[in-house]
């Protein structure tokens, strides 16, 4: 079994953008027909919210659609209105993503009078969303295959891009979801699942034993590199760590198994051997890794059944 990991969705206090907003606009604007159409503007932009972050979202592209429209009307409205604690205060409060809460501390949340921070926790949900689109594909159908890789793709970019504007949005602390070092490793865990489709479709179009071998190398290094980024540090669940080792090793096996084929082809039999031998290898860690992985699951895995590939 191949676990794709998916993000589960920050939540979000209600906030009641209409007042606040509108009232700027009465005070700034003396004109009434400029004054009638920011106030349709700023209902239109509480609406969306109330869309976007009010009611739990299907795992669909339309889900996404309304999350990836709002964030674009707050990078809009962000020039045309003072945001900030001394001008126009709104805050925002939003939920750790990953934090359960406890039985007396409750849940990990921040509060920030800033238009960046909502900015920030939406794309999050942006991208988590995008994750788990991703992992809902049937990937054994080429429609599916190719929707995940662009959902993965599109969860590492946006992942990403929190990475390096997360600190100067919020100017303070992030809750240890935001933070560049957790969104990073994420961004590069979506990276390797993303790669890993391309893998699994190379395969299925029986694409060349050197560019199969090739893509799982590339997939092997991606989840070696986040196993490491998040291996001494607590900001992810710690099921994460047994599928990142699984993927390694079982991506490892599969680079070998392609490149012993590649090496029986040529006729270099010691090589397809030693090969063959690093497969099997990798095939035990792989076992150990899985029954680890799958003593602990996480409400937010979804798993999809793929083995060794052959040409």
């Amino acid at each position: 079994m191949a676990t794709f990991i998916s993000v589960p969705l920050k939540k979000s206090s209600e906030v009641d953008l209409v007042k606040p907003l509108s009232k700027f606009v009465t005070a700034t604007y003396p004109a009434a027909e400029e004054q009638a159409d920011y106030i349709r503007s700023v209902e239109e932009l509480n609406k969306l919210r109330k869309s976007a972050l009010g009611r739990p979202l299907d795992k669909h592209e339309s889900s996404l659609e309304i999350l990836l429209r709002y964030y674009d009307q707050l990078c809009a409205v962000e020039p045309k209105f003072p945001f900030s604690e001394n001008q126009l205060c709104l805050t925002f409060t939003w939920k750790d993503a990953f934090d359960k809460g406890s039985l007396f501390g409750g849940s990990v949340k921040l509060a920030l009078a800033s238009l960046g921070y909502e900015k920030t926790c939406v794309l999050f949900n942006g991208a988590a969303l995008a994750s788990q689109i991703a992992s809902e594909q049937n990937l054994d159908s080429d429609e599916g295959l190719k929707a995940a890789a662009k959902y993965y793709q599109l969860a590492s970019g946006a992942f990403g891009h929190i990475k390096d504007t997360v600190l100067s949005a919020l100017n303070r602390e992030p809750t240890m979801d935001i933070s560049p070092e957790t969104v990073g490793t994420l961004s590069l865990i979506m990276l390797a699942q993303a790669q890993e489709v391309f893998f699994l479709k190379a395969t299925s179009d029986k694409m060349k034993d050197a560019i199969i071998a090739k893509l799982a190398n590339q997939t092997a290094d991606f989840y070696g590199d986040a196993f490491k980024q998040c291996q001494y540090k607590e900001n992810l669940p710690k099921e994460v760590l047994p599928v990142l080792a699984a993927k390694h090793c079982i991506m490892q096996a599969n680079a070998e198994l392609h490149q012993s084929l590649l090496a029986k082809q040529k006729k270099r039999f010691g090589e397809e051997i030693a090969r063959l031998q690093h497969t099997h290898t990798h095939t035990l860690l792989h076992t150990h890794t899985h029954t680890v992985t799958h003593t602990h699951t996480h409400p937010h895995f979804h798993t999809h059944t793929h083995c060794f590939t052959h040409t």
